[in-house]
């Protein structure tokens, strides 16, 4: 957002609660109460410092479709308020600033002749469709690619280590006054802008909404109890295997490196086939089988490239000290080893396996589900505070049948399509299923959701606050709903689509 009006007359102040590195006092202002389905433990998700949770993103763009956009009838509270045509031009522009490979390229790469024979017969019927996602060169770090041009921005100003801890209304509920801003050694600050944007993450920016009563009892733009409501993410689980037959080979399935990046195919239903079966719109990505050899040696493997590569907060985020070893294999497959090392050194990684033959035999199937919007699944206030006197948060993330329906049955018409097409055989362990169990992604969404009216939501269809003139969000919390991509991308096009916005009404 910064960055975006970063040249401009209007004067822009980035308040950020952090410092340049990460510090655990103020990392500790994320900490929260998990009353619902469990996430990860010992998992850094946010990152409290300069750049944001961004330091800590993996690189996989995807864009939601037009169909996530659509009203979906067997799914409650689905469809976007806005068209799909209004965020078009800004994934292009947003896939720019996150240095992504075009996706009109590698798209036509796929689809025209990148394809081979294997993967062309998995994609000939009407139940299953590819979808794309792609990674730069490495992950973008929002906080260290525009330091210094904020350093010399005539109109961009930083404020470092100040916590935003209240929003303060006029009298009449209208409009923002000011915003109140505490540093952890006691010094208040009062900040008056004519225009306020909460970018704070899926799960602040519904707690800055809610500790601030002052004039509304219930916190702002909480009039109708939505505010917190519909948090979602995208569970994940890695189930099901499957062995290819003699000479089938899927490489774009598992991730090609590109000259400026990688893109991968991933597999999901067609939009006939979820209305048919009124399925939610899940998608499985294929990775390679690991050994328990390959898997214990990933524990020092995955902490040393955290630190040599990523620095910061790769300690906090993977204890790995204190994860169970039964959990390390889940770890390749949630953040595969393509996604740690240098791009170099990946694309001479996977040039040597095609000249030796290595193609694999066996593949693990990591599932990404869509899920339901549930007004239950909600993060809400705490009676504890924090250092700074606020709230903590409550999440009490909720799952539903829905996302393992549509797990079982996306699944199933994959293994009928594999041996349909001679291709392999798909195999899951009764067990597994029956004891299923989910991984969060860290995609935080739809807790300020986007909607019509403030019945069912929080922000319109500009990201601005029902009711409050000068009060905007940015970020995943406005999605009303998950879809099946990964949100770095969206959010990305909807930040620049709001920061136009802001300069045609704060000229």
């Amino acid at each position: 957002m910064a960055n975006a009006l970063n040249g401009l007359k209007q004067l822009v102040c980035l308040i950020e609660s952090g410092s340049y590195n990460p510090d655990d006092e103020v990392q500790s202002l994320y900490n929260i109460d998990v009353l619902g389905y469990p996430i990860r433990e010992n998992f850094m998700s946010r990152a409290r410092y300069f750049g944001g949770t961004c330091n800590l993103w993996a690189g996989r763009g995807m864009k939601l479709t037009e169909f996530d956009f659509q009203k979906r009838e067997w799914i409650s509270n689905s469809g976007w308020p806005i068209a799909y045509h209004e965020l078009e031009n800004y994934y292009s522009k947003a896939a720019k600033i996150l240095r992504l490979p075009s996706f009109e390229d590698f798209q036509n790469f796929a689809l025209n002749r990148g394809f081979s024979q294997t993967e062309r017969a998995l994609f000939g019927n009407s139940d299953l469709k590819p979808n794309i996602a792609l990674w730069g060169r490495k992950p973008l770090r929002f906080g260290a690619a525009y330091r210094s041009s904020f350093a010399r921005s005539r109109n961009v100003r930083v404020y470092l280590n100040a916590n935003v801890i209240e929003i303060k209304l006029n009298p009449e509920g209208t409009s923002v006054n000011e915003v109140k801003i505490m540093t952890l050694n006691g010094n208040k600050i009062a900040l008056r802008a004519s225009a306020f944007v909460l970018a704070c993450g899926g799960m602040e920016n519904a707690r800055l909404l809610l500790v601030s009563r002052g004039v509304q009892e219930h916190g702002i733009g909480n009039h109708f109890d939505v505010v917190g409501r519909f948090f979602m993410d995208h569970p994940r689980a890695v189930l099901g295997k499957i062995q290819l037959f003699r000479g089938q080979r899927l490489p774009l399935l598992l991730a090609v490196p590109l000259r400026d990046g990688m893109g991968q195919i991933g597999i999901q239903l067609s939009e006939k086939t979820q209305r048919k079966e009124r399925l939610l719109n899940n998608y499985v990505a294929l990775e390679r089988e690991w050994s328990p050899g390959t898997a214990r040696a990933y524990q020092s493997f995955v902490h040393s490239m955290k630190i040599i590569l990523r620095r910061g907060y790769s300690g906090n985020r993977f204890t790995l000290s204190e994860v169970k070893l039964a959990k390390i294999p889940e770890l390749i497959y949630l953040l595969a080893p393509r996604e740690l090392i240098p791009h170099f050194v990946y694309r001479i990684f996977k040039a040597a396996r095609r000249r030796l033959g290595k193609d694999p035999s066996e593949l693990v199937i990591v599932n990404y589900c869509e899920q339901v919007p549930n007004p239950a699944s909600r993060v809400f206030l705490s009676e504890k505070r924090d250092k700074l006197n606020m709230n903590r948060l409550v999440l009490d993330w909720k799952l539903s049948s829905e996302e393992t329906r549509t797990l079982v049955r996306l699944q199933e018409l994959l293994s009928q399509y594999l041996q349909k097409n001679n291709i392999g055989s798909l195999k899951i362990d009764a067990g597994e299923l029956n004891g299923l169990s989910y991984t969060d992604a860290s995609h935080h969404i739809g807790t300020t959701r986007m909607s019509e009216s403030p019945r069912t939501g929080v922000v319109d269809i500009n990201c601005k606050v029902h009711g409050v003139r000068n009060l905007f969000v940015a970020g995943s919390s406005v999605f009303p709903t998950s879809g099946h991509a990964n949100p770095t991308w969206t959010i990305v096009a909807l930040a620049l689509r709001l920061a136009k916005h802001l300069q045609n009404q704060f000229p």
